[in-house]
């Protein structure tokens, strides 16, 4: 069964969110660190742990591992510690560039949604007020009034009878009418 969000939660998000990849490679450099850290403490309480016996086992086994390994465990801590920091700067050089990129490309994606919203109430708003238009009545249309100055300085033209056609300013011909013969009545 699937769950529904409420809407009425807020969902708080991390302005700068860790990438999966990034927070494993931080883990991984912190628990190296440690690693070397812990060199680092052996080999400075190996150096300087006050003895009464002449070889005690914690020295001797410093000794073992230097002989091993070309240096103590102090020398091995630094180096260890070093790496870690180095890849922990590398890593969040390269992975960072890659956050920044992706939040870039997030405020490019929502600044374009916002001005494709705001173009959408543009055309909403100016198709409403085109309807407006279309649906108003027209009343009453009057001609422009002319000034007063100009209405007497013009003379009023009388209204002048229209040329008719030629085929009209012919009269009409006679029609021929048919000639009804009178007989006359006939005497029996």
């Amino acid at each position: 069964m699937r769950k529904i969000k409420d809407p009425s939660k807020k969902v708080i998000k991390n302005k700068l969110p860790l990438h999966p990849a990034e927070l494993v490679w931080y883990i991984i450099c912190g628990l190296v660190g440690l690693w070397g850290l812990t060199y680092i403490v052996l080999g400075l309480v190996a150096e300087n742990l006050p003895t009464t016996s002449e070889d005690p086992e914690f020295v001797q086994a410093n000794a073992k591992f230097a002989e091993t390994f070309g240096l103590d465990w102090l020398g091995w801590g630094l180096i260890i510690l070093a790496i870690a920091a180095v890849a922990a700067v590398v890593v969040l050089l390269v992975l960072s560039n890659k956050s920044d990129r992706d939040y870039e490309k997030n405020t490019r994606r929502a600044a374009r949604l916002a001005q494709l919203e705001e173009e959408e109430a543009r055309e909403e708003a100016l198709e409403e007020k085109q309807e407006q238009v279309v649906e108003a009545e027209v009343n009453d249309i009057k001609e422009p009034e002319q000034p007063q100055e100009e209405a007497k300085e013009e003379p009023k033209e009388e209204p002048q009878p229209e040329e008719q056609p030629a085929e009209e300013a012919k009269e009409p011909e006679a029609e021929e009418q048919p000639v009804e013969e009178t007989k006359e009545p006939e005497q029996a």
